[in-house]
């Protein structure tokens, strides 16, 4: 028959508290009666059960991040909010779901108590399914999203967007391409409506060669391509990620092209691929987005005040552009 906390107790002639505040590492136990304690542990085979202390604690101290798999800045985001977590106790689960169900299904994990809060990369649901998780426990995202119950940590890429064609404004280009992810998404629209502003102001500069990719994978490779094959290819370019424009480069180096002789590429996201390729690019302080949405979170599940610092992106210039 499987040990339990009373057999330890009963064995260790202690309570059952003095037991619980051994396991849980409460300071508070004189040095006999934790020795007493763990020997009673040992000889017992006693393990624990960690799962229903949460329940009953309705704590797991653990936050589950949500992406529909990798991407190159999901690296760099996670290893912030990890440490960021880290600092305060807390544990980082990554769940990668790859439809609406399976993202409930984490979801509901708030409700059990398995997980604290969580963190959406990426998104399937329509938010008001996902808002009703937050009574539950805290929800926060980076996507761009106005809501009274989920946090967006997301950087407006409109005015962002406006500075990097401005700076190519300055180098006096006439034609000036355009790399984007998929139309439906927040940032493009954001980009494009910048784009539109931009041309709105400089009638003359001609930003009519755009291309499109909804995934990151291959989309620099595609857009490359058809630079190439572009009689009236644009001497500049603005890519949406450094990833992207780290394959254009390489495309681009492949078929006799050199940057930024040939074409001036500008990156997003101030990734490793940014700074191995010399990408010209801009920081959106992924650390700073990372750590607020932690602190957001936290204040949440505490009633603290740990800082939401103002985030204010800004262009890193290298060699490509």
């Amino acid at each position: 028959m499987m040990a339990n906390i009373q057999a330890v107790a009963r064995l260790a002639g202690t309570s059952r508290s003095t037991v619980s505040r051994v396991i849980s590492g409460n300071p508070h136990v004189s040095p006999a009666a934790k020795a007493k304690v763990l020997a009673a542990i040992k000889q017992l085979g006693y393990v624990p059960n960690s799962l229903a202390r949460q329940m009953r604690a309705q704590k797991s101290h653990t936050i589950g991040l949500l992406t529909a798999g990798y991407f190159p800045t999901l690296g760099d985001f996670l290893n912030e909010f990890a440490q960021s977590a880290q600092q305060y106790g807390y544990h980082v689960n990554v769940y990668v779901t790859r439809n609406a169900e399976e993202e409930r299904a984490v979801l509901a994990n708030l409700e059990t108590h398995l997980l604290d809060a969580v963190y959406l990369m990426t998104q399937f649901n329509d938010w008001p399914v996902i808002e009703q998780y937050a009574q539950f426990g805290p929800i926060a995202t980076w996507r761009r999203l106005d809501s009274p119950v989920i946090y967006s940590s997301y950087v407006d890429h409109y005015p962002v967007y406006l500075q990097i064609l401005t700076y190519l404004a300055a180098k006096h280009f006439t034609r000036i391409g355009h790399v984007l992810s998929a139309p439906s998404s927040t940032n493009t629209k954001a980009r494009l409506r910048a784009i539109q502003t931009f041309a709105n102001a400089h009638p003359r500069i001609d930003q009519s060669w755009q291309v499109f990719s909804p995934v990151q994978a291959g989309a620099g490779i595609k857009a490359a391509q058809q630079w190439l094959a572009d009689a009236q290819r644009p001497p500049a370019v603005i890519i949406y990620s450094d990833y992207v424009a780290a394959d254009f480069i390489a495309t681009l180096r492949q078929a006799g092209k050199t940057v930024p002789q040939d074409c001036q590429v500008f990156g997003f996201d101030n990734s490793a691929f940014g700074r191995v390729m010399g990408l010209t690019t801009i920081d959106p302080k992924l650390g700073q987005q990372a750590q607020n949405a932690f602190h957001y979170l936290y204040n949440q599940l505490h009633k603290q005040q740990l800082p939401i610092m103002p985030i204010t992106p800004t262009i890193v210039r290298r060699e490509s552009c």
